[in-house]
């Protein structure tokens, strides 16, 4: 252990059950000695919108941060005095704007001539105006960024951020030995989709996921195809309405609720032919291809995370215009045609996890950009 670079390590955004295979794999670090530290849930957010939080063992390999809010603004208590008193080779905190705490202890860094880096989203779509510019005097008081995708660092460098200050590392949910193989999760499928089709949506069932179109396209299926029916995984303030609403249009749609356990979403994505990521779309595109399932996702939505960059046109999914329950029905209907198609697009985008998106090339890209850092 002697000689190798200390890093106080802020996991973000909390530790949550999807962070375990990455806290793993980070602890498992021959080159960087990590002290981890971090929210254990997001508090702020309503009950039934909250993510589960890691297990307890993963819990106690990290300090809890307590975090105090007011409206958009937190304080993540301890950060600042951790940066202050030094100790460390670098500090790595949570990328977001309105956590003031985050821009104190940057403050600190530079009066104390620590390394501050920070671990975010970035630019998740084009900005102007004052929002643009508080964000470039946020990003230059730190030594670094480590953002999810490709786009933020093309619009950080487009708005004047050196390039050497921005590393990618994209995000994680599984680890690669947990992904099933392409081939045989297909033909699960395959022969599973004796004449009705099935549809997949997983993710919390919030406003930001705009469910209502899935209803409306479906609603209108063509008579002479076989409707699909919907697998809803998740749970939130939307469900009792949602619930409703498919009620009324006349679809099959199971809701299932919050499902954690990775055996069991193995057995529900292995019955599914198509994934959906209807709203903003986020890690539930990664855990679809994962599972080799190929995903309708909804373009241009302005909520949607770096992840959707994992659903390339005609590579590993589909996109349907946003907001349009016609244009999400004629991509579905002309997808459902074409088996043959849906393994080569569920394959390709397994492909895509496996070289960017595994716990194990999140922390290869997370410690490859830390020692990016230190050697500036």
């Amino acid at each position: 252990m002697t000689g190798r670079p200390r890093i106080r390590f802020q996991i973000q955004p909390t530790v949550s059950h999807y962070r375990e295979p990455l806290v793993r794999r980070l602890r498992q670090s021959r080159s960087l000695a990590l002290e981890m530290v971090g929210r254990f849930s997001n508090s702020e957010a309503q009950q039934a919108d909250r993510i589960q939080s890691a297990s307890a063992r993963t819990l106690q390999q990290v300090t809890a941060l307590q975090t105090l809010t007011a409206g958009l603004l937190w304080w993540e208590k301890g950060q600042v005095s951790a940066v202050w008193r030094g100790g460390f080779d670098a500090y790595v905190l949570e990328g977001r704007i309105y956590t003031v705490s985050t821009w104190a202890a940057a403050v600190a860094g530079r009066l104390r001539r620590r390394r501050v880096l920070l671990w975010g989203h970035g630019w998740k779509r084009p900005e102007g105006g004052a929002k643009r510019q508080l964000r470039l005097c946020f990003y230059r008081l730190v030594d670094g960024l480590m953002v999810y995708g490709d786009r933020a660092k093309e619009l950080g460098i487009s708005y004047g951020v050196p390039e050497s200050k921005i590393q990618v590392v994209y995000n994680s949910l599984y680890s690669e030995a947990d992904l099933p193989d392409a081939a045989r999760a297909r033909a699960q499928v395959a022969s599973a989709a004796a004449g009705r089709p099935t549809l997949i949506y997983c993710s919390r069932l919030t406003t930001r996921h705009r469910l209502d179109i899935l209803a409306e396209a479906l609603r209108d299926w063509p008579e002479d195809q076989p409707a699909p029916r919907v697998l809803i995984v998740g749970d939130g303030v939307e469900r009792p309405r949602l619930q409703r609403l498919f009620a009324e249009a006349g679809v099959e749609a199971e809701f299932l609720g919050a499902v954690y356990e990775f055996r069991r979403l193995a057995e529900l994505y292995s019955q599914a032919d198509v994934a959906l990521s209807v709203g903003g779309a986020g890690l539930n595109v990664i855990q679809a291809l994962g599972f080799a399932v190929p995903v309708v996702a909804e373009s241009g939505h302005r909520d949607s995370s770096p992840e959707i960059e994992a659903v390339v046109e005609g590579v590993s999914g589909r996109y349907f215009h946003g907001g349009s329950a016609e244009s999400l029905r004629e991509v579905l209907h002309t997808l459902l045609q074409d088996r043959e198609l849906l393994a080569r697009l569920g394959e390709r985008g397994q492909q895509i996890v496996r070289r960017r998106y595994t716990a194990e090339r999140h922390a290869e890209a997370i410690e490859a950009a830390l020692h990016h850092f230190l050697s500036r």
